[in-house]
C-alpha cells in the first residue's frame, strides 16, 4: 500500500470510527465539549497526527458534532448536524472533506425525515430506515446507549454513499487503558466485521468520563496498525 492510500485510509477510519460526547446521565442535558487525541500509524512509514473533536449547540437547539484530523500528509474535516430527543440521535446533515497530498474527496448527505429519505452529493436518493445514522452520528448514539446501561451488542443502520449499511458492535471486556490523562477504566468494544475481514478494530470507552472514547486500535493482517489515545478533555 502506498503512503497516500495508507494516510487516506487511516485518517478516514479514525474520523469515522471515533465515539465521543459529554452526555453525562439520563437526568442531565448534553454538554458542549472539546477533546484531543494522539493518532499514530506504524507501517513502512511511521507518522503521528492529531484529532480534535467538539460538540456544540446552536441557539436553535441543534447540535454539531465535528472532527478535525491533521497530520503531515493529510487532513480531514467531518461534521454531522444533529437533533437529539428522548436519547435518540437524528442526523440532519453530514459533511466530509478529505485532503491527501493536495487531492480532495468530498461527501455530503442531507436527511429529510418528513419523507424518510436522504440525498447525497450526487443527487441520489436513499430510503431511510428507523433510527438511521450518518457516518459520524452513530458514534454519539452508541455513546448514549452505553450511558443508558445497554450492554452486549449494538446495531445501527448507517447512511453511506448511496445505501444503508449495518454496523454492529460487541462488548468484549472491561480493561484499564494507559493515557496521557492517567490510567482509565474502560469498556472494550469490538467492531463486528465480516468473517473474512483483514483487520480488527477495538474501541475503549471510559467508565470514569461518561463513556468518552479512551483508545482505538486497528490491526491489519499484514501487520500494519494504527491507534488513537485520549490526550485532553474539557
Amino acid at each position: 500500500m502506498n503512503i497516500e492510500r495508507l494516510a487516506s485510509r487511516t485518517l478516514s477510519i479514525i474520523s469515522c470510527t471515533l465515539v465521543l460526547s459529554t452526555y453525562s446521565t439520563l437526568s442531565q442535558a448534553i454538554e458542549a465539549y472539546q477533546a484531543t487525541y494522539e493518532a499514530n500509524i506504524k507501517s513502512k512509514v511511521t507518522f503521528s497526527g492529531t484529532l480534535q473533536r467538539s460538540l456544540t449547540k446552536s441557539v436553535a437547539g441543534e447540535w454539531l458534532l465535528k472532527d478535525n484530523v491533521t497530520s503531515l500528509f493529510a487532513s480531514i474535516e467531518e461534521s454531522s448536524q444533529l437533533k437529539i430527543a428522548d436519547n435518540k440521535v437524528q442526523p440532519q446533515n453530514y459533511h466530509y472533506l478529505r485532503k491527501v497530498f493536495g487531492k480532495k474527496k468530498k461527501r455530503n448527505i442531507t436527511f429529510n425525515w418528513s419523507d424518510n429519505s436522504a440525498t447525497n452529493r450526487d443527487g441520489t436518493t436513499i430510503a431511510l430506515q428507523k433510527n438511521t445514522q450518518s457516518r459520524l452520528s452513530f458514534q454519539l448514539q452508541l455513546q448514549i446507549d452505553l450511558q443508558k446501561g445497554l450492554r452486549g451488542r449494538f446495531t445501527y443502520p448507517v447512511a453511506k454513499n448511496a445505501s444503508i449499511d449495518t454496523m454492529t458492535f460487541i462488548e468484549v471486556a472491561t480493561e484499564v487503558v494507559k493515557t496521557p490523562m492517567g490510567n482509565i477504566s474502560s469498556i472494550k468494544i469490538k467492531l463486528d466485521r465480516d468473517a473474512n475481514a483483514n483487520r480488527e478494530t477495538f474501541i475503549w470507552f471510559s467508565l470514569e468520563h461518561d463513556f468518552v472514547i479512551t483508545q482505538l486500535q486497528q490491526t491489519e493482517s499484514d501487520g500494519k496498525s494504527y491507534s488513537i489515545v485520549l490526550n485532553k478533555l474539557s
